[in-house]
């Protein structure tokens, strides 16, 4: 597994594999795969997200009550 720096690789492998056994998950092996692409997936994004530069006046959004 890589630092916590940012745009440090990640072994997304290594991490389900240990997370999965610190929890006491059961993974199947015909799971496993996809875990993984969704957890690449979901750090694209994340990284896509925190590219957006904040201003010091920019602010939390409210929360939407229908």
């Amino acid at each position: 597994m890589s630092t916590n720096s940012p745009g440090a690789a990640v072994d997304w492998a290594a991490y389900v594999d240990h997370a999965a056994a610190a929890i006491g998950l059961p993974l199947a092996a015909e799971h496993r795969a996809g875990v993984i692409a969704n957890l690449e997936r979901i750090a694209q994004v994340a990284a896509a997200v925190n590219s957006i530069p904040l201003g010091a006046t920019d602010e939390v959004a409210e929360v939407y009550r229908p």
